[in-house]
């Protein structure tokens, strides 16, 4: 008997156990801006969620600054949504963020955002991360916001699919590390993309197009542009006291400036794609080519005797600096076979000066 009893015991805790288990499960929580819903406002549905649970927003027009201070999904609710109609967070409230995040592993996807102008020196942020890491910004449209997306000491965070227009600074990453931004549009704005004091970041098949300076690299080292589309801008790319980033297989098109480096030395840049007004200018000393390839430069004018697609004299640059292209690509990089091995730059790559 006494078996038994202590047999019913431990049954009853590990049924209770269970009931707890599932109670704290991950949840989807609805919201919706006329009511019938969970929440009828963003910052409510935060307020009352778990970590790990699911907000799902309808469309409609939610006029509200919010703040995500836990570990959740903040999902546009795309499959209710009617043709033309979108979810949009309007921010209320003069220099504050229309979305200010401060907790890892946050997820904010499909919205429509645009805040208050702050007029002052602090700017109004689409989505601000601040110390974060994991979190994912995809598929949103922040338009007329001083920046569009801000992250201040961020780590391992990603960006994908984003449109940012019309602010002062569309995607900008300020002591941020290991960052991936991947296919966003930036489009006129003052700086598209701006990494200040940002090392091992990636940014891959974004589009910056008609802004002052289509990406710009400040104090900002070991950092990967690779198959960026980068046009109609002042400069396409920018980069001042920036050291060792490479510049691999990108279109710059229609640039006052493609390419300029201010102070800036030992980056690499090779199977890029030039045609702009002034293709590129040089102050420092950097590698426009690897071993076996260089880039694609609308204005040279050089031949190839040997018929390897090769130039066989330099596209210069800077002959005052010594900064050429020692092997200039006769045909478009988009043609241009390259092997795997040297598709990435390594510490044993040798790079051809002379």
């Amino acid at each position: 008997m006494k078996g038994k009893l202590i047999l019913n015991a431990f049954l009853t805790f590990f049924f209770i156990l269970g009931s707890v288990a599932v109670s704290t499960a991950a949840a989807v929580i609805s919201v919706d801006s006329n009511g019938g819903e969970n929440y009828s406002s963003i910052q409510e549905a935060i307020n009352n969620a778990q970590e790990g649970d699911t907000i799902l927003v309808n469309p409609g027009i939610y006029k509200e600054n919010v703040k995500v201070d836990k570990k959740i999904s903040i999902l546009a609710n795309s499959s209710s949504e009617a043709p033309g109609k979108r979810t949009y967070v309007l921010g209320t409230v003069s220099d504050e963020d229309v979305f200010y995040v401060n907790s890892n592993n946050v997820t904010i996807d499909g919205f429509f955002i645009s805040g208050v102008s702050s007029g002052g020196e602090e700017y109004e942020v689409g989505i601000y991360l601040e110390g974060v890491e994991n979190c994912s910004l995809s598929n949103n449209a922040l338009i007329m916001n001083d920046v569009g997306i801000s992250l201040a000491g961020a780590k391992g965070n990603y960006l994908v699919n984003n449109l940012v227009s019309l602010g002062y600074q569309g995607i900008a990453l300020e002591n941020s590390e290991e960052n991936t931004l991947l296919g966003n549009l930036v489009l006129t704005n003052d700086k598209g993309i701006l990494l200040y004091n940002s090392a091992n970041n990636t940014l891959m098949n974004n589009t910056a197009d008609s802004n002052m300076k289509g990406v710009s690299l400040e104090t900002s080292d070991m950092n990967s542009l690779m198959s960026n589309t980068i046009s109609k801008n002042e400069y396409g790319i920018f980069s001042l006291m920036s050291e060792s980033n490479v510049l691999f297989n990108n279109s710059l098109y229609l640039n006052g400036v493609g390419l300029y480096f201010n102070d800036s030395s030992d980056n690499t840049v090779y199977m890029n794609d030039f045609f702009n007004h002034i293709n590129a200018e040089d102050d420092g000393t950097n590698f426009w080519n690897i071993s076996s390839t260089g880039n694609y430069w609308e204005k040279y004018s050089g031949e190839d005797a040997n018929g390897d697609r090769i130039g066989d004299t330099p596209y210069v640059i800077n002959e005052t600096t010594g900064s050429k292209d020692y092997m200039p690509l006769m045909n478009e990089t988009s043609s241009y076979e390259v092997s795997e091995n040297e598709s990435e730059v390594d510490g044993n790559e040798t790079f051809v000066t002379n």
